[in-house]
């Protein structure tokens, strides 16, 4: 996860323009196999649109995860479980050019704050379509396996909310 973040860092910031190029034929909205660019047992290359408005429900990735934001502007709610339950550990608000690392136990919301789509270029370390995942209904927290018609549905509920959920 380190290396992950300290290559983005020294790397990938200087070169916003040029990924942006690079990942403008991948098409779509949300973060799902659709906009893949590079996918192994061990490492996910994902270009994440989130629409303004748009706001996630709490979820984890299985796996690390490294986030470079390239444009529009994302909020980060981040969750620990303790006891069974999600409890609020903190936010983290990122910009063009902004990374946010985040551990395989890491439950978060993203939400796009800006008027334009937040779009990042997401590193994970493992094939998230493979790795058990979880997702928790935005209104009781209740946990669930990751399924993704039922993750599209508690998206438009989280998105119809005033705020993340503050567990």
């Amino acid at each position: 996860m380190r290396s992950a973040r300290e290559l983005v860092e020294r790397e990938l910031t200087k070169e916003l323009e040029a990924i942006e190029s690079a990942l403008a034929y991948v098409s779509g909205v949300g973060g799902n196999a659709r906009q893949v660019f590079y996918r192994s047992p061990d490492l996910t290359l994902l270009k994440v649109c989130f629409p303004a408005g748009r706001r996630t429900p709490p979820h984890d990735h299985g796996t690390w995860a490294t986030i470079l934001v390239l444009s529009g502007e994302e909020k980060n709610t981040l969750y620990r479980k303790e006891d069974g339950t999600l409890r609020k550990a903190g936010e983290a608000t990122l910009t063009r050019g902004s990374i946010l690392t985040m551990r395989a136990d890491t439950v978060h919301v993203a939400e796009c704050l800006s008027d334009r789509p937040a779009i990042g270029l997401h590193v994970y370390g493992g094939d998230i379509f493979e790795l058990p995942r979880h997702m928790w209904n935005p209104e009781t927290l209740e946990e669930h396996a990751l399924d993704w018609t039922l993750y599209e549905q508690f998206a438009k509920v989280a998105s119809s909310a005033a705020a993340a959920p503050m567990a």
